[in-house]
């Protein structure tokens, strides 16, 4: 609602500037919405030194507007161990398949984990299933 208002009122600005004789027409370029993890999508190919949970995750990541973060104070207290674990076997099950982002990353952690993905930070961080945070 914030952006919206904000947005009608540089319009609205700018229809001023434009009113004024003699001034030049001004343009804006607007960013798009950057989509949520859930809708993005990703090549299930990692790199050969990717060999980490996190070094994967870091990698489906690039591009994304999403950070993982392991050390904060509400990150669970598991996010550093699970990220230097190796990678599931189970994110070379279908090499080049095109899945969403958070797909991707379930399939790095493997069973017994779980992606934890804040939207409105844009923050991803993990954790184990039914694990005390």
């Amino acid at each position: 609602m914030r952006k919206a208002f904000t947005l009608a009122a540089v319009v609205l600005s700018l229809g001023a500037c434009a009113a004024q004789p003699g001034a030049r027409p001004v343009t804006a370029a607007v960013k798009p919405a950057r989509p949520d993890l859930r809708s993005q999508a990703v090549r299930m190919t990692l790199p050969p030194d990717a060999r980490t949970i996190g070094d994967a995750a870091e990698y489906l990541l690039e591009g994304s507007g999403y950070s993982l973060v392991l050390f904060c104070k509400r990150c669970p207290k598991e996010a550093p161990r699970l990220a230097a674990e190796p990678v599931s076997p189970l994110a070379f099950a279908k090499p080049n398949e095109i899945t969403s982002a958070t797909r991707a990353l379930l399939l790095i952690l493997g069973e017994g984990r779980r992606l934890i993905v804040d939207d409105q930070l844009r923050l991803v961080t993990f954790d184990r299933t039914g694990g005390a945070s």
